[in-house]
Parts: structure tokens; sequence; C-alpha cells
């Protein structure tokens, strides 16, 4: 990667200091971090060219040469023996990334190695690793649930041939670490049949039961002490590492199953939308794969994802999740059909050919109808992508609003501009948010540039390539390795110490150095949509801390309520959005609580109930700020400043935005105005919580299950406290 001049660019920069305190002969940190100043040297001068993969490769060799500072190794040692030879041929051999590739395979995170439950595959019968090879499963569950004497086996099949993984009293945490707990039951199954059955088991016993897949919610939205958890995915002890879940070739997480299947409802038309049937512990990466290998009229994509490729459909669908471009709208809204298992243990169907009315509520239901097993999806043929990322100063790539004077922004950030080229920078920012089919903005704090991901399709797939390409991932890979050690070296702490930035500092450097940028349209890069919907696929190795809301845009004249679907926007609000989330992490450059990026989407408007976006007639600017995990302690004073300037907002008449909570992300523990959010969600989907619950009552009388035990089974506290009392 070509350099572009100076990330921090100041003559006393951030790096600069780094360097010099490096340098320092009386200072042993120098010693401890072998060639770390040199680097930052070469970083910080725009004369010398530090290309991406050896600027990843310099730092890692620092830690690796480091004799005093084992974070290099102790990092390496959580990870497979085959990938351990990945990195340090990487390293330590400093072979290119694309000579090593081809034939390296990559298991899962570290997160969900260690969230996941283990199963030892012994025919086809899975047995529990917690417990005696001399205790049957049977014995197990019996005694986890008070009886002694009761035998009881669960079965993924009628025929009694494939018994039901189980666990006692298996702990259970989120990937961000907000929520810990131990069900006194955790079930991996792998058929809608063996759902069936635990339902079954939990209304015989009074027993809770939530689903989980890759765990990736930070708010409550999981199970309790005590009640029982399903776990859609689950690690095989016998073919766990090498796993292919994240990098190239990989397809499945676990053994094909029911529940991970994908296939065509009805056979796909050129031209035309088509239906897709997908289990739910169908993963993303599965997905882009099985997209990826259909052909001709069959070649399909979803509009629209989440970056993620470690995370399964039942985990996007359930609590809304969006993708970006303001002409789509939220994940939820493209599902035709749920499957589910109702409280009394039935299989049951809602579709919007049979059901319309119900759609709205089933298709973002937050697994309160009961445990869906499958979601049919409307997919579009395939398109591809047409991709120009940028890197362009912050003041250009989204100018600041209208009242921000030039000397209250940052001084680093500030630059020149005539009024001609405000009003480019200006028009240039309204044309991607209001027109691209893909519009996303990140900025890694205190860096002078935003990285612009802002493209559009094309229905011709010549010159189309995979992207990123094999090396590509690979390095993203090692990038992550990278980050994991900044967040653990003791020579770093000691130096976070003496700068409280350097932490930032780092992460922010590499972080936007490892982002791609193409200025020749010529070179633009044509891949397929579902491969550039994923364009990152290591983001899950680092665990972070995330705070999103759904910011509803607003027309340039009169109020939202009276606006009209192609009403100009006024996108001075998402502007001032974007800019207090700045200012703020300026405001607090002592300690930098905010050290991942800030990240900006615009999405549609939801049909869907519960949708934050509902009612948000002309789009929603989707704003989120992040930081890694180990920031616990600063990040909550500092998540609720943000929250408050963002809460703030207010329309041309004075009134605040009905802007809401992402529901997966952190936002319970937080207030908005003094009050708890909590409190402030029910009020602000007042009308819609009546709804979503007056539809269940129908959906219930309909399918002939009761409204109040579904509660007992499926829902927990924070539930019950929005949608039951």
């Amino acid at each position: 990667m070509p350099h572009h001049g100076f990330i921090f660019d100041k003559p006393r920069s951030r790096l600069e200091r780094l360097s010099s305190k490096l340098h320092d002969n009386d200072d042993e940190l120098g010693k401890h971090l072998p060639g770390l100043a040199k680097l930052f040297e070469d970083i910080a001068d725009a004369n010398t060219d530090v290309p991406r993969e050896e600027s990843i490769r310099r730092l890692l060799r620092v830690f690796w040469k480091s004799e005093s500072d084992g974070t290099y190794s102790g990092i390496l040692g959580r990870y497979s023996d085959e990938e351990k030879d990945f990195v340090r041929a990487f390293v330590e051999d400093e072979k290119p990334a694309r000579d090593i590739c081809e034939h390296f395979d990559i298991g899962p995170s570290l997160g969900a190695r260690e969230e996941l439950p283990f199963l030892d595959e012994v025919g086809d019968c899975l047995l529990s690793s917690l417990v005696e090879t001399t205790q049957t499963v049977a014995s197990a569950i019996s005694k986890a649930i008070g009886g002694e004497d009761e035998q009881i086996t669960l079965y993924n099949d009628e025929t009694g041939k494939s018994k039901i993984a189980s666990y006692l009293d298996e702990k259970f945490q989120n990937w961000g670490l907000t929520v810990k707990n131990t069900p006194s039951l955790t079930f991996v199954p792998s058929t809608s049949h063996g759902i069936q059955q635990i339902v079954k088991f939990a209304k015989d016993r009074n027993m809770k039961v939530r689903a989980s897949g890759y765990r990736h919610s930070w708010s409550p939205v999981f199970g309790a002490d005590g009640q029982i958890i399903i776990s859609t995915l689950g690690l095989y002890r016998a073919t766990v590492l090498p796993n292919l879940e994240s990098l190239p070739g990989s397809e499945f997480f676990v053994r094909g199953t029911e529940l991970n299947s994908i296939d065509f409802v009805g056979q796909p038309q050129k031209g035309k939308k088509r239906l897709v049937r997908v289990g739910t512990a169908v993963t993303n990466q599965m997905f882009r794969a099985w997209c990826n290998k259909q052909k001709l009229d069959a070649a399909s994509s979803l509009p629209i994802n989440v970056i993620m490729v470690e995370i399964t459909f039942g985990g996007s669908n359930a609590p809304i999740c969006h993708g970006a471009g303001r002409r789509h709208p939220t994940l939820s809204d493209l599902v035709q059909a749920i499957e589910y298992v109702d409280v009394n243990g039935n299989m049951q169907t809602i579709s919007k050919d049979q059901d319309p009315s119900f759609m709205a509520v089933a298709s973002g239901g937050f697994g309160l109808l009961g445990i869906v097993t499958h979601i049919t999806l409307e997919l579009d043929p395939m398109t591809y992508a047409v991709m120009m990322p940028q890197k362009i100063p912050v003041m250009r790539a989204i100018p600041p609003p209208p009242g921000l004077a030039d000397e209250d922004i940052p001084e680093a950030l500030r630059i020149e501009m005539t009024s001609q080229q405000r009003a480019e920078a200006q028009e240039n920012f309204e044309k991607h948010a209001a027109d691209d089919f893909y519009s996303e903005w990140f900025w890694f704090p205190y860096t002078t540039k935003i990285w612009v991901n802002c493209w559009n399709v094309t229905q011709d797939g010549t010159g189309a390539r995979e992207y990123p390409s094999k090396a590509d991932v690979l390095l993203q890979m090692v990038e992550t390795i990278a980050v994991q050690i900044i967040q653990d070296s003791e020579a770093v702490l000691k130096l976070q110490n003496i700068f409280p930035w350097t932490q930032a500092t780092l992460v922010s450097t590499f972080g936007l150095y490892a982002m791609p940028e193409v200025s020749d349209p010529k070179k633009a890069v044509k891949t397929s949509l579902p491969d550039a919907l994923h364009f990152r696929r290591a983001i899950q190795n680092v665990r972070v801390r995330d705070t999103e809301v759904e910011i509803p845009l607003q027309p340039k004249a009169g109020s939202l309520k009276d606006a009209g679907p192609n009403d100009p926007v006024d996108w001075s609000f998402v502007q001032k959005a974007w800019w207090d989330a700045i200012l703020a992490a300026y405001k607090y450059k002592d300690t930098c609580p905010q050290r991942m990026p800030l990240e900006m989407r615009i999405t549609g408007p939801s049909g869907v109930t519960m949708a934050p976006f509902r009612g948000h007639k002309l789009g929603s600017c989707s704003i989120e700020i992040l930081t890694l995990q180990n920031m616990e302690a600063e990040w909550a004073p500092y998540a609720q400043y943000v929250m408050d300037k963002w809460m703030g907002l207010k329309d041309k008449e004075g009134a605040y935005l009905d802007t809401r909570p992402h529901w997966a992300k952190e936002w319970v523990d937080l207030t908005v105005r003094g009050r708890p959010m909590v409190e402030y969600v029910k009020e602000s989907y007042r009308d819609a919580i009546a709804e979503f619950r007056e539809t269940m009552g129908q959906i219930a009388k309909k399918q002939g299950w009761d409204l109040k035990e579904a509660q007992q089974r499926f829902s927990n506290e924070l539930f019950d406290e929005i949608f039951f009392t």
C-alpha cells in the first residue's frame, strides 16, 4: 500500500513523541521494543513508503524480538499449531502473505472458542464433554433438574439414534463479555425435532428457554441463571482446529445439519427476486460462500447484511440488524416466512403470503414467539459492487455542520478550504449519503482522515474478482493479532502510563493503514455483492464495546411527520451527530476511552414493528462508537457523554428527535435526559409495544398457544420489563 502522508500531521506528532521516547538512551523501553521507534519514524515520514503488509510485519517482529515482553508468544499460544505456523512464516520468516495463504485454514475467533460448547463426536451421538464417561447424558440431565430417579434422553430424530448434546451448569458469556450467567442446561440440537423436544422438556418443568448463536449481542437478550439455553452452534473437538469459518474456502462451521441448510424455495427466474430458506444456524460465511457458488439465473445475493461473517441468521434477524444504503430496509424486512417451535413444542409457520398482518412482528420478534428454526428471505439476482474506497481529510469527507466554527475544530483536523471547496465537499457527502447503494464512513480516533466506503452496483460481472483476496484475508487476521498484542503488552502499558494516548494511537494508526484505498477509477475493485458486504473477514477476532443509535433523517422543509419519501433531506443533523462524536473524543483526549472507530451508515425506513428505524420516513443515520473490550471503566462515562449529545438533537420545531438505540448493542445501562434508557425505550415504542403485544395475541389465538405461557417460557428480564409490565 502506498504511503498517503501523515496520519498525525503536526511536527510534534504522537508517533514522533513515541519514537523519541523509545530512542531515549536513559530509558529501557526502547530495548524492550526493538525496532518500534524506527517503524514510527518511517510511518510519520511523508517521504518514506511503508506498505501495509510491511508495517504490520515490522510491528509484530518488534514483539517477537523483544527479550522482555512475552505478549507475542502468549497470544500465539491461544491459536492452533497450523495458525502458529502461518503467523511465524509471515512474521519470523518474512514470507509474503500471498505465498503462504493457499493451503492455510483458520479456526473461529478466540472468543467463539471460549464461549461455544465443545462437542465430542461419537458416531451419531454427541456426548457432553462435561459428563463423566461412566454417566449417561440422561442421568446427568436428570440430576440437573433434581429428579434422581427420572431418566431423560432427548433426541434430534424420531428414531432415537442421535442424542442431543447437553451440558450441566455450563457458564455462559457473550462475545462482548457484557452478559454472564450459568444456565442449568445447555443443549446443542441439530434439528427442528430436537428443538421441539427441548421446548417440551422445558414446558414440563416450567423452565425458560432461549437460543443463542455466536453471542455477538451486547445487550442482555440472552437467558438466565438456572434456565435452559439452546446453542445453535457448537465446536467439534475432532475438527475444531483447523476450522474454515473466517478465511477463504470456509463453508461449514459444524457438519451439515438441518439447522444450517440453505435452499431455494421454487426455481429462481432470471431478473426476478427469489426466495431462499435458511436454517437459523447458517452463518454469514456459509451464506456468502453459497451465494457465490450459484450460477446463471440462480446467482443470488441479499442486498444488505452486517459486515461480520461470524454471525448466524438467527442472531442477526431476532434483534433487527441492518446494513448500509438509504434505499435498503433492515434484514428483518426481507423475511418472507418464519418457522418456529411454539410454547407447546409444535412447529409453526408465519408467512407474508398467508399471514401478512403478522410478519411485521414475527420477522423481528426477539425470540418471544418461540425458538426460530428457519427463515425464508427475499434475495435479489446477483449484482457486483464497484468499490473505490477513499481516505479523505476529515473536514472534506463529512463537512462540519453549520454553527461549528473552524476555531472549535481540533487543530490537527483543520484544513484550509475555500467556499467553493466547502460547497463541493458538502455536495459529495450528500450525494453519497442520499443515493449510493452502500454508504459508510469510518474515523479512527485522532487520525486526520476518514475512510469513506461508498459504492454502487452493476449487473455486469465482467472482470469481477474475489475480494478480499486470500492473502488479504489472511493479512486481516494477522492485523487482529497485532491489536490483541497492543491491548495486552506490558511494554505498551508502560508507554500508556506515560502517554495515555499510546494505545489509541497505535490502534488508529495501523487501523487506518490497513483500510484499502483506490484513487484510480480504472483500478476500482469489482466483486460480487456478498464479498463486498463482508469486506472485513477477521473483525470478530478483537472483542470490542459498542454503542449505536438510529437517528431519524430530517426533511429540509417542514416536519418529518408530514414529509414524503422523496423529500430532500437536511443532512446537517447527520453532520452534527458525526462531529459531536469527534469532538467528544478530543474532549476526552487525556484518557482516550474511544480506541476503535467511529462508524456511520445511512439506512432506509423499516416496516418491522419494533425496528428502531420504524417511523423514520426518510431513513436513518446509524452511528456508533467502539472501543477495545478492556476499556470497561473508562467507557461507561464516555459512552454516556456521547449518548447525551446524540439524544439531545432536536428538530426545527425544538422537539427531540425520535432517536433509538440498536437493540443488540450496549444501551440498557445508559440514561436519556436523566431517565433510565429502558424507560425511554418503553415511551418511544409505546404504540409499537401495544401493537406488538396485540399481534402476538392474534398469532397465539390462530396457532393455538397461550401468550402468557409464551412469556413465561421464552421471555427474559429485559423483555418482561419492555413488553409485559
